[in-house]
């Protein structure tokens, strides 16, 4: 093999084999060139920017061979297959980049012993040259390439709980990461950045760390795909499944009703005049959680709407919600939200709020200005240490703001109410908590 190299970048020196012909090594290598640094930005933002282990620039040899295949050492060599576009060079590199970020990110993703990618960073590995395919707008996954089938059409083990790290061929444990990481994304709702951040030496590890529960998601995730994609048929015979869609490697969202966002609870109360904290445990929301509150009165004792709900309406009382805050682990171990709900009344009204999940985490989170701390607890209004707001000693927990009202309610993740209470407690200037 003689190799001609075309040109340096930042991250990597391109070439080809000289034996190829020159719409396959050369013109190949020069159309590399020109988008092989955009393509990285992608992956070095997924990663959060963290630098690739080795010395720079890497060799990245473009060889001969059928369709399709890549490996990297370094070097990266890359087998797209005489005939084979642009898309397929750049889907396999992305393919072999995101491995060695994995390792540089050491989190989980890659093998402990650091021999390779295993089964679920190779799973990592598919979704990410697919998730790459989908936002350039080169499609949605290159032919061949996809391994769901491997595990829908085997005895469909639990890959998620126990990772081979020693396997990370296209095979039913690789399957079943893809899948899996696919159902954390395009199912459960959670961003690709977030899912890699969440790195952990198990599928399930990296479930627990989005969304800070502590069940085994395996059931949830292979009943559905059992209920959707059965192993066999109603005659007995064995199914042999091929996912229909752009993605075969990509089934979701199934049952969009079932624990999908968006999502909402209402609850009724009766709340005093005033400042009323309410907070709600609802195990469908986490501390990263994007929620929206309203409130409104509510008519008792009138003709229900369909849904059971009473109905609202708009009187001459001031209802206004702020401070929403969610809550969950690893600051608390209470999923809900906790917000402020104030009734500008003279007595006591029925109250109606209703309680949305918008999204698992927000799509992107900028910083205006300086990445401070908008307050800390030593210099915000929080009354610790026995000094009152206005910074002078005496029991924090008495001012001239009036009576506050504490209310407190529980449902399941499902939204069905287990528990409610309020009591009424001196006024504070602030209701953070040490969750």
């Amino acid at each position: 093999m003689t190799l001609s190299t075309v040109g340096s970048t930042t991250h990597y020196r391109i070439s080809y084999d000289t034996s190829l012909s020159s719409a396959d090594g050369l013109q190949r290598a020069q159309a590399l060139m020109n988008v092989c640094e955009a393509d990285y930005q992608i992956m070095s933002d997924w990663f959060g920017g963290i630098a690739l282990p080795y010395p720079l620039p890497i060799e990245v040899n473009i060889v001969p061979g059928g369709y399709a295949g890549a490996g990297w050492g370094p070097p990266i060599s890359l087998r797209p297959g005489n005939g084979s576009g642009l898309d397929v060079v750049r889907y396999l590199l992305v393919a072999e980049v995101v491995e060695m970020l994995m390792l540089a990110q050491n989190k989980g993703w890659f093998a402990s012993d650091g021999s390779n990618e295993g089964s679920a960073g190779e799973g990592l590995s598919r979704v990410l040259s697919a998730e790459f395919l989908r936002r350039t707008g080169l499609g949605f996954n290159e032919p061949g390439f996809d391994t769901a089938r491997f595990w829908l059409n085997s005895n469909r083990l639990d890959y998620v709980n126990t990772i081979d790290e020693h396997d990370h061929a296209p095979d039913e444990k690789s399957g079943c990461a893809t899948l899996f990481i696919n159902y954390l994304s395009y199912q459960l709702g959670y961003d690709i950045k977030r899912i890699i951040a969440a790195a952990a030496p198990t599928l399930t590890g990296v479930y627990r760390n989005l969304t800070g529960r502590n069940d085994d998601p395996f059931p949830a995730f292979k009943a559905q795909l059992d209920a959707h994609f059965p192993r066999t048929n109603p005659d007995g015979s064995v199914h042999d499944w091929t996912l229909p869609g752009p993605n075969p490697d990509n089934p979701y969202p199934l049952d969009f009703y079932e624990g999908a966002v968006p999502m909402s609870i209402r609850i009724y109360w009766r709340m005093n005049p005033g400042r009323n904290v309410v907070n709600l445990n609802w195990g469908a929301l986490s501390a990263d959680s994007v929620v929206a509150v309203s409130a409104s009165e509510y008519v008792t004792g009138g003709q229900k709407l369909a849904d059971n709900s009473a109905q609202r309406f708009v009187g001459a009382a001031s209802i206004t919600v702020d401070n929403v805050t969610p809550h969950g682990p690893p600051f608390d171990p209470n999923h809900g939200v906790t917000f402020v709900v104030t009734v500008g009344w003279g007595s006591p009204l029925n109250i109606c709020t209703d309680v949305s999940l918008i999204q698992n985490q927000p799509q992107q989170v900028i910083y205006i200005g300086s990445q401070t701390e908008s307050g800390s607890l030593a210099t915000r209004d929080l009354a610790m240490d026995g000094a009152s707001a206005d910074g002078t000693s005496g029991d924090p927990r008495t001012s001239s703001l009036g009576p506050v009202t504490w209310h407190t309610a529980t449902v399941s993740s499902d939204g069905e109410l287990t528990e409610q209470s309020s009591s009424s407690a001196p006024a504070v200037r602030t209701e953070i908590e040490a969750h």
